[in-house]
């Protein structure tokens, strides 16, 4: 990833996770959203749509990390963190889809199919965010490059 995506790529997770948490009545409750620029916060509609955008480019961006690894079929590795980090990527998006398909009209689930929904994406997301945290402080790295034999040392 160049530095460009990858700035674009956090700044995105970051408005994802304010915009999720938004939905909550925490920033309003806890008195946060007074805060002067943070009152967008609180506002359901402004938190909604901002994550079905940020949503999307995450979703755009997912898609062409995929396809270029898989076109320029890479030899490397990925850590064990980094199929954790993989592993809840797929979690959230699939839950995500599962709550937008919810929201369309005429389309019914259960209320304990919507909560369990919730809930993945919600400790998805958390865990997520842990996840990376734990990995940028050890200096875990994505991608262990797979070298032949000859010069492993």
């Amino acid at each position: 990833m160049t530095p460009l995506f990858n700035l674009i790529f956090r700044v995105n997770m970051l408005f994802l996770a304010l915009s999720g948490i938004g939905h909550m009545p925490i920033f309003k409750r806890y008195y946060i959203a007074d805060i002067p620029g943070f009152g967008w916060l609180a506002e359901f509609h402004i938190t909604l749509t901002v994550h079905y955008l940020t949503a999307a480019l995450f979703l755009a961006m997912v898609a062409w990390l995929a396809t270029t690894r898989i076109l320029t079929k890479s030899e490397d590795r990925l850590t064990r963190s980094a199929q954790v980090k993989v592993g809840l990527y797929i979690a959230i998006i699939a839950s995500g889809g599962l709550l937008v398909i919810k929201n369309l009209k005429g389309i019914y689930m259960p209320a304990s199919t919507i909560t369990a929904t919730d809930l993945i994406h919600l400790f998805g997301a958390f865990t997520l965010g842990i996840t990376a945290l734990v990995a940028r402080v050890k200096g875990w790295k994505w991608n262990v490059t797979n070298l032949p034999p000859a010069a492993r040392g």
